[in-house]
Order: structure tokens, then sequence, then C-alpha cells
């Protein structure tokens, strides 16, 4: 009952997706029907890795596949959406050091979503049912976000989504903080704030939307776009 009044609340809070008196629309027309495969060097203190983000769309809608290397850790998510970016269903695989192995599938059904995760070698499992009113931003469309929302200098968007680690629903917020030119490139410097912390996006004013670079301060990481 806890969780319930919880998730309503936020919800109720972010009824209206783009605050600030921006409309929420998504453009997705400009996604390949051939993947299209962005890779970044990211730097942080724990060590260089490799952060890569995979797209590609058909008739039935959008598949994302990231991988996220470095020392000690390998991430890989996928997910299917529909082309008006509604969640369809997920998966999350997440490697710590060798042993331990998180494995997380989401599904989207109406207004409710299922979330189960299995944890190895401990043989532990956490599964919950949430339900909603209206949109939620799945994990696996979080890079997506900033490249498929309209853009200009005082951009601001607020959406409910879903924290994998806690099985929650919680705030997402995107705003325009700034500009710059980042590798020639004429770019937006765009905030977001997730269950992961805040990040800063330099998304390229161009068609594609490329994101150039992002910025993590709470890890003091850094991922830059390999051309």
């Amino acid at each position: 009952m806890k969780r319930s009044i919880t998730v309503s609340a936020i919800l109720l809070m972010l009824a209206t997706a783009g605050y600030g008196g921006k409309p929420c629309a998504f453009n997705t027309s400009w996604i390949p029907v051939k993947p299209q495969v962005s890779t970044y060097l990211s730097t942080s203190k724990q060590g260089n890795g490799l952060y890569q983000v995979s797209l590609m769309k058909s008739d039935s809608g959008i598949e994302v596949y990231i991988n996220i290397i470095s020392p000690g850790f390998t991430k890989t998510v996928c997910g299917k959406m529909t082309l008006d970016m509604q969640p369809l269903e997920s998966t999350a695989k997440i490697i710590v050091g060798g042993g331990v192995t998180m494995f997380t599938k989401c599904g989207y059904d109406n207004n409710s979503l299922t979330i189960k995760t299995v944890i190895a070698p401990y043989n532990r499992t956490v599964a919950d049912t949430l339900r909603f009113p209206d949109r939620v931003i799945d994990f696996s469309q979080v890079p997506l976000l900033v490249r498929t929302l309209q853009l200009d200098s005082a951009s601001q968007y607020s959406f409910a989504s879903l924290n994998p680690n806690t099985n929650a629903i919680v705030p997402l917020t995107i705003k325009t903080i700034g500009e710059g030119r980042i590798m020639d490139a004429d770019c937006y410097e765009v905030e977001m704030n997730d269950f992961e912390g805040r990040a800063i996006y330099w998304v390229e004013k161009g068609q594609q939307h490329r994101v150039m670079k992002i910025e993590e301060p709470g890890v003091n990481r850094r991922s830059e776009l390999i051309p």
C-alpha cells in the first residue's frame, strides 16, 4: 500500500509531461532502419571504458541496445518500444567483478508493468507489478530522451520513470542549461536527473541530435563520442 501511494503521488505531480508550458512530443523520424551505432570513450577514477548505444527502427517499433564496459563491470541493456516511445519490454544484465550477475526483465501491458530481477550466484529473485495511469519512461529509453524531445534554449520536461534498482516509479527531469560547441558541432547543454543521479548531455542541434558528450559529476565520469 505504501508503494501505491508513492507512485500515485509522483504521477499526479508529473501528470503533464513537459512542464513549463512546452507540450511533450517525441520525434523518432530520424531513427534509421539499419542499426545506427554510437560509441563513446568513458574516463573516470576507476579507469577507462566504453559506452555504446545502437538504434534501429521498423514498422513495428524501435529497438535500442546499450553496452557499458569498464574495469570490473559490464552492463547490457535491450529495449523495445513503439514509434511514439511507449515502452513494450526491456532487459538488463549486469556482471560485477566476474562473480555477481543480475538479470532484470521488464514488460509493459496497458497501465501496468512487471519487473523481475534474478541475482546469481545467490539465487535471489525480486519481482513486482506496478500500476500507473500515464506514460512511464523505461530505463532502456533514457539515452534516447534528449535525442527525441524538442529542445531549445528554455526546454524543460518531467516524466515518471522506472527505477530498476528499487522497483519503484521515480521522477525524471530534463532541462536545457546552456549552449556550446563540441567537436565542431553546435550543441545544447542539457541536464538530466534520474534514478542514477545528475548527468549533463551535450546534444547536437543538427537533424539527428547526436549526443556528443556526457558528464556525470557525481561519479566523476565523462564519455565522449568517438568520431
